[in-house]
């Protein structure tokens, strides 16, 4: 008997603590997860008026054939450009979540990032004033010229990928080539 009370009775415990707290911890998701939707969806749409702000608003358009890492594609409503929302592996463990705006003329207005895993570090170096602001107002082949950053190299990279996506998505979308 007391075999079966040292070994088993701690082992009941444990798997009783490890239901309560899944169970405490999947009740709490349920609360909070529309909650985080809401204020992710809210960020998204204040971002889109940064990157756009002579936008009258948006209207999301849903187009096959884009490249992978294009998620959604929004429309200014006054057609004054597009902006896509980019999904793409950086060095972190999780894709960086980006919007990049891009006007009628092809030509990259602005970008944000609205979620990274990047060390924070090399994040600080790609998407500082001076390296992240060499994208604006250039083209598709524009930016074939823009260095990867030496030591945030695999970052810098996603960074260059997003913004060639969003412009190979705006030629696809409005049937456009470079100009």
């Amino acid at each position: 008997m007391s075999m079966k009370k040292d070994f088993l009775m701690p082992i009941i415990v444990l798997l009783f603590i490890c239901f309560f707290v899944s169970g405490a911890l999947a009740v709490v998701n349920s609360i909070t997860r529309p909650v985080i939707e809401y204020e992710a969806a809210y960020r998204a749409a204040e971002e889109k008026k940064v990157i756009m702000p002579q936008a009258d608003n948006f209207e999301q358009l849903h187009i096959e054939g884009l490249p992978r890492t294009i998620t959604e594609v929004y429309r200014a409503t006054n057609n004054i450009g597009y902006i896509f929302s980019v999904s793409v592996r950086g060095y972190g463990r999780d894709d960086m979540k980006l919007l990049c705006g891009v006007d009628m003329n092809g030509r990259i207005i602005r970008a944000a990032v609205l979620e990274h895993t990047e060390t924070i570090s090399f994040f600080n170096r790609v998407f500082n004033e001076q390296h992240r602001d060499q994208y604006w107002g250039r083209n598709k082949n524009e930016i074939e010229d823009i260095a990867a950053i030496s030591g945030a190299t695999i970052t810098s990279t996603a960074l260059k990928n997003a913004m060639r996506d969003s412009l190979t998505a705006f030629e696809i979308v409005t049937g456009q080539g470079v100009r």
